[in-house]
């Protein structure tokens, strides 16, 4: 039997983003980060993270100033079943830190909801899935080819030749904000032929 809240989620995706097909791409490509870095990560975690990847370009269709609000808006009051209240208002955070780095958003009833270490997730994915997107603009196919891993106190990302030029100082200060979350030093590779 599925998991309910993945099936949802998965609907949600398939109804409201861009390419659906991306956010499985997003989720293997943040297991891959995520195996990679100092943080634990539990089954019910992975299950989050998972649901949190579907959710992640719910609101493309919204003026990037209100995205991350209604990117919040859309995942904390729908009608998802096989979720409580501490990790719907996770998904609801990580969806909105997808697109923002601020915490204007940030509730007091959010922040009461979620534990320390689940606000901490909802940020370090939030700022995963920022890298994720300024490199794929959710296109299937770009993800695999250009993974992110932690290794020896770094972030590194790697880029294949023939997406070198995204490169940008967007792409680095993007990959910034994520080391800095998790404390490492940022570098982009750019593979030459």
């Amino acid at each position: 039997m599925e998991d309910p809240l993945i099936v949802s989620a998965r609907e949600f995706n398939r109804l409201r983003s861009r390419a659906p097909e991306h956010a499985e791409e997003l989720f293997d490509w943040t297991s891959r980060l995520m195996a990679s870095t100092h943080l634990e990560e539990e089954a019910e975690d992975r299950r989050l993270r998972r649901a949190a990847c579907l959710l992640s370009d719910i609101s493309w269709r919204a003026h990037p100033d209100y995205r991350g609000a209604q990117a919040y808006d859309l995942v904390s009051n729908a009608a998802f079943i096989g979720v409580d209240h501490p990790s719907r208002a996770f998904l609801a955070l990580a969806a909105a830190y997808r697109h923002l780095s601020n915490e204007d958003f940030v509730t007091p009833q959010s922040r009461s909801l979620v534990t320390a270490r689940q606000l901490d997730r909802a940020r370090i994915l939030g700022a995963a899935m920022r890298v994720a997107y300024n490199i794929s603009a959710a296109m299937p196919g770009v993800l695999p080819r250009a993974p992110m891993i932690c290794d020896k106190g770094r972030v590194v990302l790697t880029l294949p030749a023939d997406l070198a030029a995204l490169s940008s100082e967007r792409l680095q200060s993007r990959i910034r904000q994520f080391a800095r979350l998790i404390g490492g030093d940022p570098e982009i590779r750019a593979l030459v032929v």
